[in-house]
């Protein structure tokens, strides 16, 4: 490989280019060669060149390479993403018609990212219905007043408030006056019903007008009570929303709002959803959620998968910070921003299926992709690949690594809790009674009494009545969720 050679300068794209901008370049180049390149003498060797740093760039394999040898002759390469993986066999057996393999893969800012805070576009919006009055409303006020008391002078504030309609209280405007924002705030009064879409919709339309190439686009929803009719509404909007890089945090105080619909929300948005369980909470949740966003380093991270052949991905879950099912379109998943303290961590279970030949055999590649502004003497994505050796026979029995273990039964229980919902929504009460029962027997084995305890409570209430009440249900729905939590060295080094 030559080491003049800048393949990156010759193709016209970035170092941190994806491989869908490398293509999408590529097929530009070649369109415009094809119409005007006849009439140049010297495009025919131009186009060679290029060709050649296609062909290096375009594979996954080859630009890894290209990109240490740069490293190596003092280009400055590095990714701002690390990758580490443990997974649970390293040995594979032949002939045989399937078997499990688990991937637990932990995801960083490179150790050596300077910490620059991203300047944040951030919009509140929050439910005034009725319901909100007293209490938690105060609480609500108050815990908006400390987040503006975190913001710099390049952030971006809005707030809008809805009932049955949306209004705007603060439109969006950077370096803001914090002590009119603060008064402001304090005349909010609760009034009307429940239209979540109207205050959303409303919500995003702030955010665009202060939306940058280096601003961190955030959403922040509150809600107490059950939006009617405009659930799908929600959903789509969500689901824009994290195409477009804004995550959303939902929250819920109380008992009486859709954890379901909330959580949905979350996820299709690549944020999270959060359960106040009580007003006096309410402060301490925007504290946080201010500090997680001042640590934020990648606004929008994806992970591509491509299995092997013999390879197939059977279900990806995110386990640390808290447990949550993963979305995959096309082999490809949005998790959302990356904070510097904050690391993402996933399972993946894949099924190996037969393979007659011993020898070692690459499973996957994994490739992270992240959009990080103010890297750009680094590349934005990183790859790797997952091999495993296949043998007609073991000698022992493989041990499964214990952060495998540990993470496959928190995630049972989670499981166990998604199916007893499903049993008890299909009217299979006596089904769902028994899962209930023996997800709290597993509770208990790891210590989490409290949780145990909301378990058996809940399964006796369903023997009698039929069903869970509102203040279980979402204790069980986000106590299994948060299972995950596990030391900070996750992986071995």
């Amino acid at each position: 490989m030559k080491a003049q050679k800048d393949f990156y300068k010759i193709l016209g794209v970035d170092p941190e280019a994806t491989e869908d901008d490398i293509r999408e370049t590529y097929r530009a180049i070649a369109r415009e060669f094809r119409v005007e390149g006849h009439h140049d003498p010297q495009a025919e060797e131009r186009f060679k060149e290029i060709q050649e740093a296609f062909e290096i760039l375009s594979d996954p394999e080859q630009r890894y390479g290209y990109d240490r040898f740069r490293e190596a002759n003092g280009v400055p390469t590095s990714s701002s993403i690390s990758l580490r993986t443990l997974v649970s066999h390293e040995y594979l057996l032949t002939n045989l018609k399937e078997q499990a393999f688990y991937v637990l893969l932990d995801v960083a800012p490179a150790g050596d990212m300077s910490g620059a805070r991203m300047p944040l576009n951030l919009c509140l919006v929050l439910d005034r219905s009725n319901s909100m009055r007293g209490a938690r409303m105060q609480q609500v006020k108050e815990g908006v007043r400390e987040l503006i008391d975190q913001l710099n002078a390049d952030d971006a504030l809005s707030l809008v408030v809805f009932s049955d309609r949306a209004e705007v209280v603060l439109a969006s405007e950077k370096n803001r006056d914090k002590a009119l924002a603060k008064s402001l705030v304090s005349t909010i009064q609760p009034s009307g019903g429940t239209e979540m879409f109207q205050g959303l919709n409303a919500g995003l339309r702030e955010l665009a007008k202060n939306r940058t190439a280096e601003s961190l686009n955030h959403l922040i929803l509150l809600t107490d009570g059950q939006t009617y009719g405009d659930e799908q509404e929600c959903l789509e909007k969500a689901e824009w929303a994290g195409h477009n890089q804004i995550s959303l945090t939902t929250m819920g105080i109380g008992t009486d709002w859709n954890e379901n619909l909330l959580d949905h929300m979350a996820t299709l948005s690549g944020g999270k959803s959060v359960y106040i369980d009580s007003p006096s909470k309410v402060v301490d949740h925007f504290k946080s959620i201010g500090k997680d966003l001042g640590s934020v380093v990648a606004r929008e991270l994806t992970m591509k998968i491509d299995p092997l052949d013999g390879v197939s991905l059977s279900e990806v879950y995110q386990v640390t910070p808290h447990i949550q099912p993963i979305d995959i379109h096309q082999n490809r998943m949005l998790l959302g921003p990356l904070g510097k303290s904050h690391k993402k961590t996933l399972l993946m279970e894949y099924r190996v299926h037969t393979e007659a030949i011993p020898g070692k055999k690459c499973l996957m590649r994994l490739t992270m992709e992240g959009d990080v502004p103010g890297q750009a003497n680094r590349r934005n994505w990183e790859w790797l690949e997952l091999f495993g050796e296949f043998v007609p026979t073991l000698d022992e029995v493989q041990p499964i690594p214990r952060p495998i273990v540990t993470n496959l039964g928190k995630l049972t229980i989670y499981k166990m809790k998604e199916k007893a919902l499903v049993d008890l929504a299909n009217g299979h009460v006596t089904a769902a009674t028994k899962r209930f029962e023996l997800m709290a027997t597993q509770l208990l084995n790891l210590g989490e009494e409290d949780l145990a305890r909301t378990a058996l409570m809940e399964a006796e209430l369903m023997s009698r009545t039929g069903d869970l009440s509102a203040l279980g249900r979402k204790k069980l729905h986000y106590g299994t969720r948060a299972l995950s939590m596990l030391p900070a060295q996750l992986l071995p080094t």
